[in-house]
């Protein structure tokens, strides 16, 4: 990213802290100093008067886990000003997932999100099973935005459980244990949380 000096905006910093009329320096890609009437360094300017400048939003609920394999760039999203967004929501999530579970979430997620299926098993690599071969897949898949993900209840349960049991019973305390191992491994290896949904 090129150096860049944005003049006269309203900065919005996340912080909590009212909104300041300030310039913004990026030096290499990083917010390098912010403040009023901050004197050019050779760098590009925009004048940014009249419009809010902020460091991006987080788009906390998403479905991309599938989308940011066929669609890297994750338009329309960088367009609103999002810099991250988390996927993994209302319980599913494509990992961890075994391959003999993969069916079932997957005709979910094109049921609730309208998606092809074929979207699923053509651009979708599937060099995973558990989260952290899934972090290194997407540690590799180049996007536009930073991406965070929840692991979902509903993937948990179908890959423990199988995809008949996980929807007609309670699981066994054995059956939680797996659960809740596979949760604490997922989380030591980069995921956010764990996401479900009230839904019967």
């Amino acid at each position: 990213m090129a150096d860049l000096l944005v003049r006269g905006g309203t900065v919005v910093d996340g912080t909590g802290a009212p909104a300041v009329r300030a310039d913004v320096r990026i030096t290499d890609g990083v917010i390098a100093e912010v403040g009023p009437d901050l004197e050019p360094r050779g760098e590009r300017e925009i004048d940014a008067t009249g419009a809010y400048v902020s460091p991006g939003f987080i788009e906390a609920h998403t479905h991309v886990d599938g989308a940011m394999w066929w669609n890297p760039d994750l338009d329309p999203l960088p367009a609103y000003g999002t810099t991250t967004v988390v996927f993994g929501n209302c319980g599913m999530s494509v990992a961890p997932l075994q391959k003999e579970a993969r069916g079932p979430v997957l005709d979910l997620f094109t049921f609730l999100e309208d998606l092809p299926l074929d979207a699923f098993t053509t651009h979708v690599p599937w060099t995973w099973e558990r989260w952290p071969e899934y972090r290194r897949a997407c540690e590799d898949q180049k996007t536009t935005v930073n991406v965070a993900g929840f692991v979902g209840h509903l993937t948990l349960r179908t890959t423990v459980m199988g995809a008949e049991a996980a929807w007609e019973r309670a699981a066994t305390p054995g059956e939680i244990a797996e659960m809740a191992a596979l949760l604490d491994e997922s989380l030591a290896h980069g995921a956010i949380g764990m996401s479900t949904n009230v839904f019967d």
